[in-house]
């Protein structure tokens, strides 16, 4: 310390180094909205066409989970069969960080079960890349003809090539895309005269493309593949393909019965609505180690030269932009942090002086500079939660150096030299704080070793309070501690300007106050555990939202309307829903995705609808948050009243790991029949409660499938087998895929259906024509049935599962209703047959995992906690006084949240953490001047320690409310209840450090040993 002293040019120095790392830091960091969560979560696809929801969990969905399930890592396994489609949704368990291993053996797997599968089922697809925001949406639009359409399908693509080439760019995707094929569309009638059979000119074009291996020419010299000219190259080569003929006619190609066009396929997969037009969405997604600013820009430039190049039919659209998002709420923040500096300048220049003020006050920046270094070394970028970090440790940077120089400054003033004054302050507080700032490292501990997506989501913040714990405490022990000795006044200097406001009244009020109290400590401490007391029964009133609302000028739709809707149909309802949203004031953006989800703008949007043609979803952006939470209200009334046919949620983005629906009743058992039933009952008793607006069944029913009943012993007659008219009938409805073209880089696919007219009623299909040894109509040997279906079946980790879903009216808490409705919960489960059982999802399955993760290693925490009190102690008996304080301090908290009247949530608990960190450094700094005044049980001494620690304890609640005053008045739900905890704990908590903690000691000093409660050595010698 006198080296440092002495040595101006070292603590220049120093502090150029300081400047330099920080400023470095802020300009290299990577910068995003949301800190990047590993992606543990994918989805598998596969294709049965044709096959019905039972049929494909029978043949493909339960083949893929029985060849999975035997992997150790994965969490849950949710699969979801549909006419035609089947998809699993993988999550993998929290302790899993490795995931790109583990999503390659389960393409391993996947590609080893293909054979089990039947043999019109696709390939199995395994996405692993879907489960990030995109950074940016861009969409283009064009007219809505054919040709068009194939126009803008090549551009998007073209688009997407170009921006996955840009630096920075992780991924590109395409929705809305648009599926070309090559139609071979035969005439039946020319057919039959020419003696072809729909099967016939199957293998024909089968056996056309050769793209199939030929062998190669092998000799001691050379080594050459063959390749068979005639691949499938355009439209003509296709068109002139001949056909087997019969004795007496001559050869035909396939030009002579059947017409060979470009088309695009119909009915769409997915149809892409921007600003209602049809139109396709290209998701950019950046590298996490870029800064989102400098990365927008430079895709902008690319979206500008490409944009361009586009005809004026074709229009290129910026749907959204994290950067935006990012810079508003970093700029946020950063101006709370601004303004919470200049409120504690201001306090520490009326309760310190000018330049003991100006000395606190640049432990701020050189501490916020330390921070921005060690988030640099750590690889911790720089988003919302880190930054939130920084104003959680906005009140607690300056308590070291409050403390530091209040000390030095009482030293100079009763004459010591500025040196020695340092020195003895630097003795006597470096292993109290030190003890301070270890526990209150520990107290957010936990947060930093929760694992999974809660701990990545807000680790961020107690990794940026660690290193600026850590910056305040060698900073105010080296560089403020110089600072002080050698600019702050000794005893001769005096007034406001050099020391201070000083109330001597005041003052003297608050003395006999302690007197008071401390001669009469039993009675001191029942009176002062009333606070603690109130905040105990006050947080058993709280109402639970553990992750809260984001406050975003965002919102999302989801439609659905009957399982057996077309897309077509859906698009339909959605355009005349456009019309009526559009007509509120305040939207500025409305775009819908049919037939899948829209792309993934917020970090925890659930992506499980995936080829629903009777779903779809929009993306709503308006003026500001305020108004998307008065629309949101608005809408949802607005929607269900005018489009009952519909089932309309009209949802707010929220904060936390994802659910599908605030409530979830998750119903196990084998049968469908009795699982519907059951679900059913859940669903009158759900829909009974006037909070709850809406309710569904995963398990969905009322399907109908169309069954035909052929006469086999006519068909034997005729030649015509069952697989016959299934071909036909696939042929006719949907085309069969029989070869494929390649052109450049992509293949496209040669489709084969009739020219007869597509069956829209029962009636056409009895009019469909086969081909035997004559033409033959379908009504003359079948009959046709409709028959009731389930249209999607649920099964997650091995068993079917019929989850009813709840979503409740904006505003309403999903605890305070599933409180309500638990006595009709237990009716209805003591009432379920064997091998049928009810389990509780949604949010509040989230909230348990989540504090289970995060309580997991508070034992370990505690139990070092405890140490570090009693090494700097020595003492059993003062380390459970600043547990029991702590203890207290969050009851405090807790308190002044329900006296605010916010719920209980995550962002409470890691103020609670923080405000433990605060009780625990104020009574470290009281005991210890306690200790080292020999206080004992002299009232005396005891109040003149206390008096000694009131000015930086006074100081320091003051700048902490100070800090947090900004985040409270900023409204909106997510940071008011944090800093409302932390301000109002800090408050109510200074009651603790001034009277709770030196009672209970004159208490503990009668009553223990004096081996047991003398402190540390922590003299100036």
């Amino acid at each position: 310390m006198p080296f440092l002293f002495s040595n101006g040019r070292l603590q220049a120095l120093v502090i150029a180094l300081l400047i330099v790392t920080g400023f470095s830091a802020l300009n290299n960091l990577p910068r995003s909205e949301d800190p990047r969560i590993i992606n543990r979560f994918a989805i598998i696809s596969t294709y049965l066409p044709g096959a019905t929801a039972s049929r494909v969990e029978a043949q493909v969905t339960e083949k893929l989970e029985l060849k999975l399930k035997s992997q150790a890592e994965i969490k849950n396994m949710i699969g979801m069969s549909r006419a035609g489609i089947s998809v699993i949704s993988i999550e993998l368990k929290d302790e899993v960080t490795e995931v790109i291993p583990v999503w390659s053996r389960l393409r391993d797997l996947l590609a080893d079960a293909q054979s089990q599968l039947p043999e019109q089922a696709s390939l199995p697809v395994l996405e692993d890349d879907r489960g990030y925001a995109y950074t940016k949406i861009v969409a283009i639009t064009g007219k809505e003809s054919q040709s068009s359409l194939m126009s803008l399908n090549r551009y998007a693509k073209e688009l997407k090539n170009q921006l996955t080439n840009t630096s920075g760019v992780e991924v590109v995707h395409l929705f809305g895309g648009i599926e070309e094929e090559i139609r071979v569309t035969y005439d039946t009638d020319k057919a039959a005269i020419a003696g072809v059979s729909l099967q016939h000119i199957a293998d024909a074009i089968r056996g056309a493309d050769p793209k199939v291996a030929a062998g190669a020419l092998i000799n001691s010299q050379a080594h050459l593949q063959i390749e068979l000219s005639g691949t499938f190259d355009s439209l003509a080569r296709i068109a002139a393909i001949p056909l087997s003929s019969n004795d007496d006619i001559a050869q035909f190609v396939l030009a002579d019965v059947a017409t060979v066009s470009r088309e695009v396929r119909s009915p769409r997969r997915e149809i892409a609505l921007v600003d209602g037009q049809q139109g396709i969405f290209l998701g950019i997604r950046m590298q996490p180690d870029f800064r989102v600013d400098r990365w927008s820009e430079m895709i902008d430039e690319s979206l500008d030269r490409f944009e361009k190049s586009l005809p004026n039919s074709i229009n290129l659209h910026n749907v959204f932009d994290q950067k935006v998002y990012t810079e508003a709420r970093l700029g946020e923040l950063i101006e709370n942090i601004a303004v919470g500096f200049v409120l504690i300048l201001t306090v520490l220049l009326l309760t310190l002086g000018f330049k003991a003020a100006v000395i606190v006050g640049i432990a701020l920046p050189l501490t916020v500079l330390f921070t921005l270094g060690c988030m640099n070394m750590y690889g911790l970028p720089i988003h919302q939660m880190s930054v939130t970090g920084l104003v959680v440790a906005l009140g607690i940077m300056v308590d070291n150096a409050i403390v530091i120089t209040d000390s030095i400054a009482r030293f100079r003033q009763q004459g010591m030299t500025a040196l020695k004054a340092v020195e003895k302050a630097v003795n006597h507080f470096w292993l109290p704080l030190l003890s301070s700032t270890l526990t209150t490292i520990l107290a957010f501990a936990p947060i930093v070793l929760m694992p999974g997506q809660s701990g990545e989501f807000v680790g961020g913040i107690a990794l940026s309070v660690i290193f600026a714990l850590v910056g305040s405490y060698v900073i105010s022990h080296s560089l403020i501690a110089v600072f002080a000795g050698r600019f702050l006044p000794d005893k001769s200097q005096q007034g406001i300007f050099h020391n201070g406001i000083c109330l001597p009244r005041l003052s003297e009020r608050f003395k006999a106050l302690l007197y008071f109290a401390i001669e009469r400590p039993r009675r001191t401490i029942l009176v002062v555990m009333i606070l603690p007391i109130a905040g105990f029964f006050g947080a058993s009133q709280l109402t639970e939202q553990f992750f809260p609302s984001a406050d975003r000028d965002m919102f999302h739709i989801e439609v659905r309307l009957s399982a057996n809707s077309s897309i077509a149909a859906t698009q339909r309802n959605v355009a005349q829903m456009s019309e009526f949203i559009l007509e509120h004031e305040g939207i500025e953006q409305l775009n819908w995705m049919v037939g899948n989800n829209i792309p993934l703008f917020y970090y925890n949007l659930m992506q499980r609808d995936k080829g629903a043609k009777n779903y779809a979803q929009a993306m709503v952006k308006v003026t500001d948050f305020e108004t998307a939470n008065t629309l949101i209200k608005k809408l949802q009334y607005g929607l269900d009243r005018e489009f009952p046919q519909a089932q309309t949620l009209v949802r707010k983005l929220e904060q936390g790991p994802p659910f599908n629906a605030p409530i979830e009743l998750r119903v196990y058992g084998p049968n469908l029949s009795v699982l519907g039933e059951i679900g059913q009952s859940l669903r009158s008793e759900l829909i009974a409660h006037q909070q709850i607006t809406h309710t569904r069944t995963t398990l969905e029913s009322g399907s109908a499938k169309v069954v035909l009943h052929a006469d086999e012993s006519l068909l034997s007659h005729t030649g015509v087998k069952l697989t016959d008219i299934a071909t036909v009938l696939q042929a006719q409805l949907e085309g069969v895929v029989v070869a494929s073209l390649l052109e450049k880089t992509e293949t496209v696919p040669v489709r084969l259906r009739t020219s007869q007219p597509q069956s829209n009623s029962i009636d056409d299909l009895y009019a469909t024509q086969f081909m035997s040894a004559q033409p033959l109509l379908l009504g003359t040997f079948a009959q046709v049935n409709l028959k009731p279906e389930q249209s999607t079946i649920h099964r997650r980790n091995g068993e079917r599962v019929n989850v009813v879903e709840a979503f409740l009216e904006t505003g309403v808490l999903p605890q305070a209703v599933l409180n309500e409705i638990q006595q009709q919960l237990q009716a209805v489960q003591h009432t379920l047959p064997a091998g049928y059982r009810i389990e509780i999802g949604g949010e509040s399955q989230q909230r348990d995992e989540a504090v289970g993760v995060l309580l997991g290693q508070v034992g370990v925490i505690a139990v070092l906690l405890i140490t570090i009190l009693v090494l700097t102690f020595n003492s059993f008996t003062t380390t459970l006084v600043i547990l029991v304080t702590a203890v207290q301090s969050a009851l405090l908290g807790l308190l002044s949240v329900y006296i605010a009247g916010y719920p209980f949530g995550f962002t409470v608990i890691i103020a609670l953490l923080g405000l433990m960190g605060l009780a625990i450094n104020a009574a470290i700094v009281i005991l210890s001047e306690l200790k080292a005044n020999n206080a004992g049980s002299d009232v005396q001494k005891v109040v003149h320690s206390v008096m000694t620690c009131t000015r930086h304890i006074s100081s320091t609640t003051i700048t902490t409310v100070g800090g947090f005053m900004p985040l409270i008045l900023a409204g909106g739900g997510f940071w008011p209840p944090f800093a409302v905890a932390i301000a109002g704990g800090t408050v109510l908590t200074t009651v603790l450090s001034f009277f709770f903690v030196p009672a209970v000691y004159k208490l503990c000093i009668k009553a223990a040993p004096v081996s047991d409660i003398e402190p540390v050595v922590m003299s100036s010698k």
